[in-house]
């Protein structure tokens, strides 16, 4: 009740400062510092295109993707990415969980220009382009470790529901089954569209009573565990430290392999580990001498029982 009646003083308030914008999501699996100096604060603010750009710019100059993913979803609004519709999004918020870098701003006022953002992109970090309209065949297996950018220039969505849900949980999927193609986990995603909707701004006092109704994914893009930069995949960039031989005699290496690979009949690990098998022997030799001594007396024995019947 408290949402429909601060939506609906929003749009009374706000009406003559309707404005033409597009949402920006940007998810980065590695981290890059600095993001958030090249836009407004907070993220609700208005952004303008070219602060968004010199943040992206900020992030590509790094180049440390090896894949970089444009999502193009023409319709797409910013109620599409909040909390309550993260059910429609089951692997975007998981990459976003991953990723050690993450903006979200629910108005840009503008677009971004995709093209220069891609060949900026594919000059800086000497990388190809692959396009993707609706098939994850479009993007081929690697055979390289080339830097990727793929442009997903996507159809638009249904307004209607649930055609609308549906349609995002399938480009949901898409991002899914393109990213499962990457040779190593270090990816961005660049999620917005090229093409603006009227958007009537909202009251301060609104967004601070229910963030979550107007923030993009706004438990994951302001958790407070992300106030100070940090790598969260840390342990997968740990160099590992050099083995280094010091006795580099070929001989000597193999003749410390074959002292290692010598059985020694008193050693009483070997006897513990093959216990069973220590016991069988000897339960056989016993038998064995049992037999041999006391064979031949015992057939005497029986031989002169038999005479004497």
């Amino acid at each position: 009740m408290h949402y429909k009646v601060f939506i609906a003083t929003s749009l009374l308030i706000t009406t003559a400062n309707a404005l033409m914008a597009a949402p920006v999501l940007l998810g980065s699996h590695k981290l890059v510092k600095g993001l958030h100096l090249e836009i407004l604060k907070p993220n609700t603010e208005t952004q303008s295109p070219e602060n968004v750009t010199n943040m992206l710019k900020k992030l590509v100059t790094e180049c440390s993707s090896d894949v970089y993913v444009i999502v193009d979803v023409p319709g797409l609004e910013s109620p599409d990415l909040t909390v309550s519709k993260e059910a429609n999004w089951p692997n975007l918020v998981k990459y976003l969980h991953m990723s050690s870098s993450v903006v979200g701003l629910p108005w840009m006022e503008g677009t971004l220009d995709l093209s220069f953002l891609e060949k900026y992109i594919v000059r800086t970090c000497k990388a190809e382009t692959v396009v993707v309209h609706e098939k994850e065949e479009e993007v081929e297996q690697y055979r390289d470790i080339r830097k990727r950018v793929i442009k997903m220039d996507l159809k638009e969505i249904p307004e209607n529901q649930p055609d609308r849900d549906v349609a995002i949980r399938a480009v949901d999927d898409l991002i899914r089954k393109i990213l499962r193609k990457l040779p190593s986990p270090h990816y961005t995603i660049l999620l917005t569209l090229s093409k603006t909707s009227t958007v009537h701004p909202v009251p301060d006092f609104a967004m601070a009573e229910m963030p979550d109704h107007f923030e993009i994914f706004n438990d994951i893009v302001n958790d407070p565990r992300r106030e100070h930069e940090v790598e969260r995949n840390n342990y997968m960039y740990k160099e590992a430290e050099p083995y280094w031989n010091d006795n580099r005699d070929p001989s000597v290496i193999h003749a410390e392999k074959m002292r290692a690979q010598e059985i020694h009949l008193f050693d009483y690990e070997l006897w513990e580990q093959n216990e069973r098998l220590v016991m069988a022997v000897m339960l056989m030799a016993v038998s064995l001498f049992v037999v041999k001594v006391l064979g031949r007396p015992l057939v005497r024995i029986m031989s002169m029982l038999r005479l004497r019947r």
